[in-house]
């Protein structure tokens, strides 16, 4: 019988790796981008691949390392989107560590503390689980139509 966090750990993998029911997984867009696409903005003021990676890698952190003894920092834009890039190749490689190390988290989260809460949050483990699935879905597509637009301009 699969557990539930099996189940968010199988969601995650597939969003990240293969078998996105809805397409390209994140790791698929990504063998897709160069370092000169991922660093294009589409239009002034708007995030580009790089930047969306950079804090996929940010909140993987976040969610990985949350605990009874080390809660989950508050989402501060203005401050996290102004961190200094990291060149694409080593962003790349410290997504894919990050996310293995992630799935691993939710594979072997203990059943017993998905109904916890999470420490300064009002809602349960499950939920900040279930969510870092859905964050990544949310931004992937993003980078998905950011590939797309940048690729027909570049035509």
């Amino acid at each position: 019988m699969t557990t539930r966090t099996q189940q968010i750990a199988d969601a995650y993998r597939a969003a990240t790796i293969k078998d996105a029911w809805y397409g390209p997984s994140l790791a698929e867009l990504l063998l897709q981008t160069s370092p000169e696409l991922a660093t294009k903005s589409p239009v002034p003021g708007a995030h580009s691949i790089s930047q969306l990676l950079q804090h996929l890698l940010l909140w993987n952190e976040r969610v990985r390392n949350t605990s009874d003894t080390n809660p989950l920092p508050r989402w501060q834009a203005d401050k996290e989107w102004a961190e200094a890039a990291v060149p694409w190749n080593e962003l790349v490689l410290r997504w894919t560590q990050s996310r293995d190390l992630l799935e691993e988290r939710l594979r072997t989260f203990p059943l017993a503390d998905l109904s916890k809460q999470v420490p300064g949050r009002g809602y349960a483990y499950e939920v900040m689980l279930e969510g870092i699935v859905q964050h990544t879905i949310w931004h992937a597509g993003q980078i998905a139509m950011l590939s797309s637009v940048l690729r027909s301009q570049s035509r």
